[in-house]
């Protein structure tokens, strides 16, 4: 009887491929479409959405062993699966019907696949789409160590390594809106531009869906969630980036109770934690093997570290999935600013959002879920939680927060910088906004984006493409001519560094600040960038995560001494021809796009394997093009491993006009043609068409199918 069921949603739905591989998915309902979507994904990826689940689920240690208990129980001290339970339990019919589809188009998929390894997961469930993620504290400066005292040797939360949490850092999102006064065509404009991992949880996946009930949105949804997260309708489109508007707080709590060590200080007196059990699973060689964790929370949350005698528990404003998704279905639903900006006012997510529509209307909200705070802390800190003037007061409404509509100057910008910025003459004034609000400072990307738009000449299409692609580097170009007047100053006290330096310099002293696959000094300012950073991380002088990259990252004067700038050319040299041989080889021998398993560890990135040569570096460097990179053990190239994933730019006239591209392709499967079809694309900076009417993805369809078939 379930299976009828599944084979007959997949009757309703019809799924076309175009030349791309990219899906667009037709449906009576929008359940159906939300059924097709989730078939696709597992056709395209199925081992990383099983590997997603199974994490999500908290059971990676029943996969991979003891090494990963540490994530499980960050899993069960959130108490995620229980938390996506009671919100299916909880929520309206219409999004059970989403949560059922998507189940059931995931199984279907499953059925129509007996001879697929599935390693741990054989059944999903509705509510799996509900579960929250688990916090993490680090974010206001809780330090690893802190977190492992908690549970001395018992527990441990994974957390990302100095290098991934830098490149978590460096990376973020552009954003970019265009109202007609800017534009040539008197159209508004759009640019989508998520910067994260290549691999692994949180992919990015193009696609198209359509329904009878008034769904017509393209664009992103991230690996295993069932709606559009960045995207287009055909009266508009918004963005999301990445905000440090404080979405969510830390507080330090005192179990000091002189007889209760459950019991913590809060005001004049005493309350209870709550203390509970978890039993979890671990692989062994002689089977499955169980631990049990003793978690406990206060009022604010659970408690995640210890610093010192203090105990340290986390709170979120945006944790109810169902509210959240519904808010993203209304936005991707809206067909004008006021019906998105009621779809906003929700005050659900915990991220920035752009606007623009074929109105001519662009907008842009820093943050969405702020709760109300007392402004006497500084809240990037953990507070006091035994102080009650750190409760919030509710959560602020859409109105208070810090917004632009359509501004006097015609654009609007965001790289996850200040928002202060973000509009030219016309940016919000900072004073009439609590400091929690914005905590962001400036940055690169932004400023080469405000230089850009500065300019009075009106924007194409095709020119909008181009910029926000740039190939100048402000970093460079603010701090180059002050690190070569450092050795020029240096050199006339020590003539004998111009036989080891001079050529370098040379070389330095006449590019004019743009990457290319065929430049040398590219390839010098990027390794003179990477040992700086390894300079920056020696100057670290606070627990706050960014606080050294505002300080160090950015800036017209360059933050090091001059002697200092001129040790890490030498250092960048000696690490040159140590590596290459040389300090004179072309960025694209080196800087490469390969596409290696989808979890970026179980597969080695190899130099003699197939790969293309990428211009564009890391976005601290000021490049909107972002491409993070390693080197894996034993071979020569960095590879791309995050940055730019999905991009795309959107004209809204009389109808849409878009372009967008990824880095790789639709399809994990290297027998796919769509493995790495769009790479050639990506790696030149230029994008494919993005069919949206249905004429054009007829026109382009390669293949036509029901799910199942």
């Amino acid at each position: 009887q379930e299976i009828s069921r599944w084979q007959q949603q997949a009757n309703q739905v019809t799924i076309i491929r175009d030349n791309w591989g990219v899906p667009h998915i037709y449906g009576i309902s929008d359940a159906d479409v939300v059924f097709g979507l989730m078939y696709a994904q597992y056709e395209d990826n199925y081992w990383q959405l099983e590997e997603s689940g199974i994490r999500a689920l908290g059971r990676a240690a029943e996969i991979y062993g003891e090494k990963e208990l540490q994530s499980d129980a960050a899993v069960a001290l959130f108490e995620c699966v229980n938390k996506g339970k009671e919100a299916y339990a909880k929520a309206d019919l219409f999004l059970k019907k989403l949560c059922d589809a998507a189940a059931a188009g995931i199984n279907f998929y499953l059925h129509k696949q007996p001879d697929l390894e599935k390693r741990l997961l054989h059944k999903y469930e509705p509510w799996f789409f509900l579960m929250p993620y688990p916090l993490n504290p680090t974010s206001h400066g809780i330090t690893q160590m802190e977190i492992k005292n908690a549970f001395a040797q018992s527990y441990t939360m994974q957390l990302k390594n100095p290098d991934e949490q830098l490149l978590q850092k460096e990376s973020g999102s552009n954003t970019i809106a265009l109202s007609p006064k800017k534009t040539k065509s008197g159209h508004s404009m759009l640019l989508i531009n998520p910067h994260v991992n290549f691999f692994g949880g949180g992919q990015r996946y193009e696609t198209h869906l359509i329904s009878k009930q008034g769904l017509n949105v393209s664009g992103f949804a991230m690996f295993g969630n069932f709606y559009i997260w960045s995207g287009f309708n055909q009266y508009g489109g918004w963005a999301h980036t990445n905000t440090h508007s404080d979405f969510e707080d830390v507080y330090l709590e005192s179990f000091n109770h002189p007889s209760d060590s459950t019991q913590y200080k809060y005001g004049d007196g005493y309350r209870k934690a709550v203390l509970w059990n978890d039993t979890l699973l671990y692989k062994t060689d002689n089977g499955l093997k169980k631990k049990v964790f003793v978690f406990r929370k206060t009022h604010h949350g659970p408690v995640t570290a210890i610093r010192d005698s203090l105990w340290v528990t986390i709170k979120a404003a945006s944790s109810n999935s169902a509210k959240y998704i519904l808010q993203a279905w209304l936005m991707c639903k809206a067909k004008n600013l006021k019906e998105f900006t009621a779809a906003m006012s929700n005050v659900q997510l915990p991220t920035n959002t752009m606007y623009a529509d074929r109105f001519g209307n662009i907008a842009y909200w820093h943050g969405n879920a702020i709760p109300k705070r007392n402004e006497n802390f500084d809240w990037r800190y953990p507070v006091n939680g035994s102080n009650p003037q750190t409760e919030w007061e509710g959560i602020h409404p859409l109105k208070d927060i810090v917004q632009i509509v359509n501004p006097s100057s015609g654009w609007i910008q965001n790289c996850n910088a200040t928002p202060y910025k973000s509009a030219g003459i016309s940016s919000p004034n900072k004073e009439n906004y609590p400091a929690y609000m914005a905590y962001e400072e400036q940055n690169f990307r932004s400023e080469e984006v405000i230089r850009l738009l500065s300019q009075p000449d009106k924007v194409s299409f095709t020119e909008f493409e181009k910029l926000v692609t740039s190939t100048h580097l402000p970093m460079m170009a603010e701090w180059l001519p002050q690190i070569i007047s450092a050795y020029d100053k240096e050199v006339k006290r020590q003539p004998e560094k111009n036989r080891i330096l001079g050529k370098v310099i040379d070389n330095l002293r006449n590019w004019d600040y743009r990457y290319s696959t065929s430049s040398k000094a590219t390839t010098l300012a990027v390794f003179w960038y990477r040992s700086y950073l390894d300079w920056v991380r020696t100057r670290i002088k606070t627990n706050l995560p960014g606080a050294y990259l505002t300080n160090l990252m950015f800036g017209k004067n360059l933050p090091a001494p001059d002697s200092t700038a001129v040790q890490i050319l030498h250092i960048t040299i000696d690490t040159l021809k140590k590596k290459y041989g040389t300090e004179f080889i072309s960025w694209g021998e080196i800087n490469r796009l390969q596409r290696i398993h989808t979890s970026g560890n179980l597969e080695k990135f190899d130099d003699k394997k197939m790969s293309l040569p990428v211009g564009a570096v890391p976005s601290a460097m000021g490049s909107l093009f972002s491409f993070q990179t390693r080197i894996d053990p034993g071979q020569k190239n960095l590879y791309g491993v995050g940055g730019n994933t999905y991009v795309a730019v959107v004209e809204f006239g009389k109808k849409v006009k878009a372009k967008s591209v990824v880095y790789f392709g639709q399809s994990a499967d290297p027998a796919s043609p769509h493995y790495f079809d769009q790479a050639p694309l990506y790696a030149a900076g230029k994008f494919k068409e993005a069919y949206f009417y249905k004429d054009d993805v007829l026109k382009h369809a390669k293949r036509k199918y029901h799910p199942g078939e």
